[in-house]
């Protein structure tokens, strides 16, 4: 590819030289010495054109190849975001689920200690009180003592 450009930078060099001058003007050396630094200004000119052409040709190559990389990239890291909102929307789903049936289970473990303590206290109270009424009147009747309630 290379080469191609620099024939063709070589053809377009030598096509844009001015067309030589006809043997009438080129007389005297100084038509000559005039001639020849025309044309070598030319040839400057052209040379210049021919490197900048080149230079803009591997300038826009370059960036052809950087876009496309940047695009690239760009592409991956927006997929990259994409699956990273996802498993943030999974987490924060299960994170909302779980604490849904934690205090579900909360709610029920609270309501039966409840109901437990509620009906230990109503049977073991008047259990305890009954036990302790018995103890109490078969001290009385040991030691032979009168019942305050009487």
């Amino acid at each position: 590819m290379a080469n191609a450009s620099h024939s063709n930078s070589a053809s377009a060099f030598f096509n844009l030289q001015s067309s030589p001058p006809n043997n009438k003007t080129l007389t005297t050396i100084s038509n000559l010495k005039e001639f020849t630094s025309s044309q070598l200004e030319d040839m400057k000119r052209n040379f210049i054109y021919c490197s900048h052409s080149e230079i803009l040709k591997d300038l826009d190559a370059s960036h052809s190849r950087l876009h496309k990389r940047f695009k690239i990239l760009t592409q991956a890291c927006q997929q990259v975001m994409e699956e990273a909102e996802k498993e943030y929307k999974k987490i924060s789903e299960k994170i909302d689920s779980n604490h849904k049936v934690m205090k579900a289970s909360y709610a029920e473990f609270m309501a039966d200690a409840q109901a437990t303590a509620s009906r230990v206290c109503k049977t073991s109270i008047s259990e305890l009180s009954k036990s302790f009424e018995k103890e109490i009147d078969d001290l009385r009747n040991r030691f032979g003592t009168p019942s305050a309630y009487n």
